[in-house]
C-alpha cells in the first residue's frame, strides 16, 4: 500500500493528467487535470473482501498529454464504495430501506454458535457499479456488495497490534436479504438438493434442509 500511494504521488509531480477509472471492466470517464496542478487523492474505498479502508491512487491517461513510466504499475481504482459515507452511521432498520446501502452480518452469530441480540455488524454503501439482479447465493465479495438485496457475512479477525489500521472482517457467504446461511453441519432431512457451491467452500444447513448459502470453510467453526 504504501507503494502505491509513493506511485501516486510521483504521478501527480510528472506531467501529463489524472485519469481516475470508475466502474469496471475498462469502462468510466475520463478525468482531464490541468499540468502543474496538484493531484488530489480520492476518498479511501471500502474493500469488501474484507471491509477495511484502502487509499488507492489514480493512473494517468495518453491522451491528456506524456504519462510517467511509473503509470505501468497503477491498477486502476476499483468500483468500491467510499468509506465514510452516509451508509456508516445507518441502523439495521434504516440502512435496509435505503436503495443506495447494504446489510453486512456477523457471521459469528448467522453462522457459527455464538447467541447474539442480533447478527447486524454494519452498513456500508453498495458497490458503484450496483445490480440488483444478481444470485446473491452464488455471489462472491465484490458482486455481493453490488448489490443492496444481498446481505454479506463477514468473519472477525484480531485487529492489528499497531492500532492503526482497520479490523479485517474477512468475507463468509452472501445471502438475498432476510435469508439465513445456515451452519456448516446439520442432518439433511429433506429433499431439496445442495447448491454447486465452488471449490473451498460449504453448502449452508438449517432445519434439516440446504439454504442455498455457499459458506467459506474459513468461516465454519
Amino acid at each position: 500500500m504504501h507503494r502505491m500511494l509513493a506511485l501516486a504521488l510521483v504521478v501527480a509531480l510528472a506531467p501529463g493528467c489524472i485519469w481516475n477509472e470508475h466502474g469496471s471492466g475498462g469502462g468510466g470517464d475520463d478525468v482531464c487535470v490541468e499540468t502543474g496542478k496538484p493531484f488530489v487523492a480520492p476518498a479511501p474505498l471500502r474493500d469488501p473482501s474484507n471491509l477495511t479502508c484502502q487509499s488507492i491512487g489514480g493512473g494517468c491517461n495518453p491522451a491528456c498529454g506524456p504519462c510517467p513510466a511509473v503509470t505501468a504499475d497503477l491498477a486502476p481504482i476499483p468500483s468500491w464504495g467510499i468509506c465514510g459515507s452516509s451508509c456508516d452511521s445507518l441502523g439495521a432498520s434504516a440502512c435496509g430501506n435505503d436503495p443506495s446501502c447494504r446489510l453486512v452480518k456477523d457471521a459469528s452469530c448467522s453462522i457459527g454458535t455464538n447467541t447474539c441480540l442480533t447478527d447486524f455488524l454494519d452498513c456500508f454503501p453498495t458497490d458503484t457499479s450496483a445490480d440488483n439482479t444478481i444470485d446473491c447465493f452464488t455471489a462472491d465479495a465484490w458482486t455481493c456488495s453490488r448489490s443492496h438485496n444481498c446481505s454479506a457475512h463477514h468473519t472477525q479477525d484480531p485487529c492489528p497490534l499497531d492500532g492503526t489500521s482497520d479490523c479485517p472482517r474477512p468475507f463468509a457467504t452472501c445471502t438475498p436479504v432476510g435469508v439465513e446461511p445456515g451452519h456448516c453441519t446439520g442432518q439433511i432431512i429433506c429433499a431439496k438438493p445442495a447448491p454447486a457451491c465452488p471449490s473451498g467452500t460449504t453448502p449452508g444447513i438449517a432445519n434439516g434442509c440446504f439454504t442455498g448459502a455457499c459458506i467459506v470453510n474459513s468461516a465454519c467453526p
